[in-house]
């Protein structure tokens, strides 16, 4: 046997993927096209594998959050993510296989280089899964985080003994022999590396990811006001005027920015800004072909938000908010001791826990069938029957319809005249029966997309409002308790650091198709 095939053998039997890679080192490098064919033949096998197992955590976890798909879809999702592997691993190894032969005087002897250069090398084609993982809006639920975690580990190991391949045929042409280091195990160093990486992704799947102000106590100056919070999105001063001594303390009011509607409601409900309770237009995509809309789970996912649909494969498309990292008033008012009922508010979930009453907008929309005063009037009716079952202290309804006729539907001027008076008269019959239950109002709208017009706040008691930013931290006093320094509006006494983050223990819901549907007949989606 020649010393070239014993040399090979000695590859395969410590393991090695590929039996080709030593080839190309005995070639002349820069005159010889040989050299360059067996390269990138090289690099190609060693990015095929790379991409296989790349692609696996990615694809994975997003099957996990979206099930059920068909198998079209998740072909595609793997595909797309494989692709993107395949060309930034190939380039990677071909990068690292010309540094190692313009640098003739490297071969890896001792095993902190050996160590050194595959962990470095595997670090860096992990990276992408990191800052991925890092992405992630909510943490994962508990199955995502066991198969992202074991894939990913099961990658960086594939990564480090292809990386080594490389670098043991280059020991071997430069040295002439098989290099000590290289007869050793590694299988320590490479469990210790293996560890250290499983611990770095289980850090942002559990550990809050911004500093959070504890208050020991929330002093607060106890009331007797029962309050009742109406939204109306489209509603304007100028539209409220229509109505006459509706209510009698009426303030034209600044309102506040946001890219969509769902931003500036959750901001005026929080009183914090956008970055800050993290509500905005998650989006999601949908294959050309396929029947599902897959949902975004990484702020930092770039193959499937940007590559795909660059390539023409997918199309972005926007999804209901799902995400939020702040209590709004309310939340804060039932953690204290305050009951309170909300009603069909943007990045909220059913709930009947002690002292919150909450109806979230999938089930109003879901049940409206796309009829935008239908759901006004499904939102009001529950409302209605939670103040009558509960008679909490603070009760709030989100009432969107007068925003989605006036801003959302195409229709003539007549019919879209006529709908928005039977709205209003929704919202009018709305507050009568809310007084008539011994509330004060609250009634509070915002011009909805695209549409003129001042903010405007009406009440049954005075309230020291001039922008939209001033309602969370009005109702907060209201109510005997302190604001926040984390809200932009209101006075600047008598404030907390924070109310700290919203405590939830609720996993990330999946995407349901039905309430996705209602929102586009409802012109939320286009």
């Amino acid at each position: 046997m020649s010393d070239v095939d014993a040399l090979r053998a000695q590859l395969r039997e410590r393991g090695y993927l590929t039996h080709g890679i030593e080839r190309w080192f005995a070639l002349d490098p820069w005159s010889s096209r040989a050299f360059w064919l067996e390269l990138l033949t090289v690099a190609a096998k060693a990015a095929i594998v790379i991409a296989i197992f790349g692609a696996l955590p990615f694809s994975a976890v997003m099957v996990l959050r979206n099930y059920p798909l068909h198998a079209f879809e998740t072909l595609g999702l793997f595909l797309t993510y494989a692709a993107a592997w395949l060309f930034a691993s190939f380039a990677l190894v071909v990068l690292i296989a010309l540094i190692l032969k313009l640098r003739p005087a490297l071969p890896i002897e001792g095993p902190r280089a050996l160590l050194a250069i595959s962990f470095g090398a595997s670090a860096l084609l992990v990276a992408p899964f990191g800052l991925w993982w890092y992405g992630f809006d909510t943490a994962p639920p508990l199955t995502e985080l066991i198969v992202g975690v074991v894939l990913a580990v099961v990658f960086f190991l594939i990564a480090t003994i292809v990386i080594s391949a490389a670098l043991l045929s280059f020991s071997i042409y430069e040295l002439q022999r098989v290099p000590a280091i290289h007869q050793k195990r590694r299988v320590m160093p490479m469990a210790v590396a293996a560890s250290a990486l499983i611990a770095l992704l289980f850090v942002p799947a559990y550990a809050d990811r911004e500093r959070v102000v504890l208050e020991p106590m929330v002093v607060t100056e106890p009331t007797t006001a029962r309050i009742a919070l109406i939204a109306v999105d489209g509603l304007t001063a100028d539209i409220l005027q229509s109505r006459p001594r509706l209510l009698p303390h009426v303030t034209r009011i600044a309102s506040m920015s946001g890219d969509s509607t769902t931003e500036r409601w959750a901001s005026l409900g929080t009183g914090v800004r956008t970055e800050q309770h993290g509500v905005r237009a998650i989006e999601g995509v949908r294959f050309r072909g396929g029947a599902h809309v897959l949902q975004r789970i990484s702020r930092a996912d770039v193959a499937l938000m940007s590559i795909a649909p660059l390539l023409g494969i997918a199309r972005r498309e926007p999804l209901p908010p799902t995400v939020r990292r702040r209590d709004y008033v309310w939340e804060i008012f039932t953690e204290r001791g305050l009951t309170s009922v909300s009603v069909n508010w943007w990045a909220t979930a059913n709930a009947n826990d002690t002292g919150l009453h909450a109806i979230g907008p999938e089930t109003i929309f879901a049940d409206a069938k796309g009829d935008a005063l239908r759901v006004d009037a499904l939102a009001a009716g529950r409302f209605l029957s939670e103040l009558d079952r509960h008679k909490p202290r603070f009760a709030t309804v989100y009432l969107p319809a007068l925003d989605v006729i006036l801003n959302r539907m195409h229709s003539d001027r007549s019919t879209q005249l006529a709908t928005s008076l039977r709205a209003l008269d929704g919202v009018t019959n709305t507050i009568l029966l809310v007084q008539a239950r011994g509330y004060d109002v609250v009634l509070v709208g915002m011009p909805g997309e695209g549409q003129r017009g001042s903010a405007v706040v009406a009440s049954t008691l005075p309230l020291p409002a001039k922008t939209a930013w001033d309602i969370a931290p009005a109702l907060l006093g209201v109510l005997g308790f302190p604001a926040s320094s984390e809200m932009p509006g209101g006075t600047t006494q008598n404030r907390i650091a924070s109310y700290g983050r919203r405590l939830t223990s609720a996993p990330a819901q999946q995407l349901n198709e039905e309430y996705y549907e209602n929102l586009k007949s409802l012109g939320y989606i286009q």
